[in-house]
């Protein structure tokens, strides 16, 4: 089905490779999604990253536009070349729940791999909530990605002390989230393992980019070329955006 793009991990046990999961709806993948897979690859020596995207995402507020084939072409198109990010088999992850389903497949497939998962920090605010996080959050470390801090005016400050100052303060907004999260889960009885990945506060949407589309926009340097390409030749998010 998925021609020289298709990506699929084999079906082999992967040793003690550190393993890590990027999930999401990728509706559509773009270059921050690629930024932060390749943060967690250098900052921590990640071996493997699986992108599992998800079928039917429950957590979502809006309907997804681009089917779930469509959605897996476009992160094969967008990794083509990196032979260490993958995915799994579809049939592995057909409940909608792909990265939770994915977690659970990883532990059985590769019981001694060093598991992570690399997430933003808003979507970790809402772990306490997912469906069996309790039995979930255990079983990884979280790598996570930092939401934009609120800035200051150029006028009193230096742009290089504004870049230095976004960027600390970024990275302590961030682990106050995860602490904060952290001690929700501690109550439910789980340990959360975490680190902040050294990286810029993204600050491009998949809403963004689908609004862009549909108005006829400039977007190709938000997402790789491969994808701007797919998108218009099928002609994707012609509808009005709404919000991701």
């Amino acid at each position: 089905m998925w021609g020289e793009t298709h990506k699929d991990l084999p079906r082999l046990p992967l040793c003690m490779e550190k393993v890590a999961i990027l999930g999401g709806t990728f509706d559509p993948v773009h270059c921050g999604h690629l930024l932060m897979a390749e943060t967690a690859v250098s900052q921590f020596g990640i071996d493997r990253v699986i992108w599992a995207i998800d079928h039917t995402p429950r957590h979502k507020s809006h309907s997804v536009l681009a089917s779930f084939d469509q959605r897996r072409e476009m992160v094969a198109l967008a990794t083509a070349g990196r032979s260490d990010f993958a995915f799994l088999p579809v049939d592995t992850n057909a409940s909608g729940t792909s990265a939770i389903d994915t977690l659970l497949y990883l532990q059985n497939l590769a019981t001694e791999a060093q598991r992570y998962w690399i997430i933003g920090a808003d979507a970790l605010q809402t772990l306490p909530k997912w469906p069996r996080c309790a039995e979930i959050a255990g079983l990884c470390d979280w790598l996570v990605a930092g939401r934009e801090s609120v800035g200051v005016g150029e006028s009193e400050m230096g742009k290089s002390s504004i870049d230095d100052w976004a960027g600390d303060n970024m990275q302590v907004e961030t682990s106050a989230v995860c602490c904060k999260v952290a001690e929700q889960m501690a109550v439910l009885g789980v340990q959360l393992r975490w680190q902040v990945l050294a990286m810029r506060a993204i600050e491009i949407s998949s809403s963004h980019i689908r609004r862009c589309s549909a108005e006829s926009r400039d977007f190709r340097y938000l997402v790789p070329e491969s994808v701007r390409s797919y998108i218009a030749t099928h002609s994707l998010y012609q509808q009005p955006a709404v919000e991701s």
